[in-house]
């Protein structure tokens, strides 16, 4: 009797130590976004966090960062987003198209050297992008391609193609090659059986891929920075760079945090329109390497 009534509360003490740490872990999750989101609506000066902070009174929330962000700020929020919304639009659906028929050459075509561009390609996606800035850079200024939109465009669908590709190749690796050997059979060419029966099964992993691909040019800072020189091709990160950038010595926090968060709503919209598709290239986009 006492060795069961010690397994049970020994289980019960497990499972409240369990539920604990999960609690913790929430709350340190959740705790930077709250303080953002409370920092966006407060008049108080930031001077670090306390709980007038945390908890503030009602009369000291005001939405006037909102209205400075959406309203008053130059260049125009909507200038901004629209700049972001193309470059990544752009970048994602260039990018997402040939990483398509990067994935299917790779895994369904054997050709001479196959392996060895698959591990040349892992190991390109290894470098981080910014060692490619200065190259570029000096290659699309003699091309005429500084502050274009086809000067960020072009890379950014390049970058979207070395991870794409290996998402995507490493998803039709899972196809059994009977599908596609039944398309040829009924008559389609390759061609159409690449886009009527493999391309719809690759839903999954081409809609992570497509979200991924739309939020690194969409949040990206260092590129865009160094290819766009003039205010009317900024984009976001360039918004909220200069935005924090003052010399007063004050740092406008609440601008700044609101500014962040009306930046990340077409990332979520983005999320909730594409989570199906997100969630089962998570799950079956590596069955196989």
């Amino acid at each position: 009797m006492r060795t069961r009534r010690a397994r049970r509360a020994s289980r019960i003490a497990k499972r409240i130590a369990s539920h604990a740490v999960l609690i913790l872990a929430c709350l340190f999750a959740v705790f930077p976004i709250y303080f953002i989101a409370v920092t966006s609506f407060s008049t108080i000066p930031i001077a670090g966090i306390t709980a007038s902070i945390l908890v503030p009174k009602p009369s000291e929330l005001t939405l006037s960062s909102y209205d400075f962000v959406l309203f008053h700020y130059y260049p125009s929020f909507v200038s901004l987003l629209t700049n972001s919304l193309i470059f990544a639009g752009s970048a994602a659906a260039i990018g997402l198209l040939l990483a398509a028929f990067t994935g299917y050459a790779l895994s369904k075509f054997n050709f001479p050297g196959r392996r060895t561009f698959v591990y040349f390609i892992l190991l390109i996606s290894l470098f981080p992008s910014f060692l490619l800035i200065l190259p570029l850079y000096f290659t699309f200024k003699d091309l005429g391609l500084i502050d274009t939109y086809l000067g960020l465009i072009i890379p950014y669908s390049a970058g979207a193609v070395v991870f794409s590709g290996i998402l995507v190749k490493n998803y039709m690796d899972s196809i059994p090659d009977d599908i596609e050997e039944a398309a040829l059979i009924d008559g389609l060419g390759r061609t159409e059986a690449f886009f009527r029966v493999l391309l719809p099964l690759c839903y999954p992993i081409l809609g992570l891929a497509a979200f991924l691909a739309f939020i690194g040019p969409y949040t990206d800072y260092a590129m865009a920075n160094v290819f766009i020189t003039s205010n009317n091709l900024w984009t976001l990160a360039l918004g909220l760079y200069h935005l924090n950038s003052t010399d007063t010595g004050v740092q406008p926090y609440g601008l700044v945090t609101a500014f962040a968060i009306v930046m990340s709503l077409p990332i979520v919209v983005a999320y909730m329109v594409f989570q199906r598709y997100i969630i089962g290239g998570l799950t079956l986009g590596s069955v196989r390497g």
